[in-house]
């Protein structure tokens, strides 16, 4: 037995223009929360990257100084800690690499020193 439908509305302009409006507020409450975690999670890479800099650095100069070579510590002692470089490059007194198109920078200072140079 088929059962007919007297009453074959659609949806009202009302109902549309509710519904139009709940998903912008939506969205306007979602874009800037993903802008942030966004912008949180590139601080998180700078600051993971730091933390593996710092650490090879530290290495760098256990190994120095359990061969007494401690004065010869450089920025290319700390390149060769690194066993990912994961982009890292280091010439002079700074190491540079690019995280999700942003270059950040850190500046080393021997004997383990090394400072992110952006905020």
């Amino acid at each position: 037995m088929k059962k007919v439908l007297k009453n074959k509305q659609g949806f009202t302009m009302i109902e549309l223009i509710v519904v139009i409006v709940i998903i912008g507020i939506l969205a306007a409450i979602a874009v800037p929360r993903y802008l942030d975690l966004r912008l949180n999670a590139e601080r998180a890479a700078r600051d993971g990257m730091t933390g593996n800099l710092r650490a090879a650095a530290s290495l760098a100069y256990a190994n120095a100084a359990i061969n007494n070579a401690t004065g010869s510590m450089n920025i290319a002692s700390v390149m060769n800690q690194l066993q990912e470089t994961g982009g890292i490059t280091g010439t002079g007194t700074q190491f540079s690499a690019t995280i999700n198109g942003t270059q950040y920078t850190w500046t080393y200072a021997a004997p383990v020193t090394v400072t992110p140079d952006q905020p």
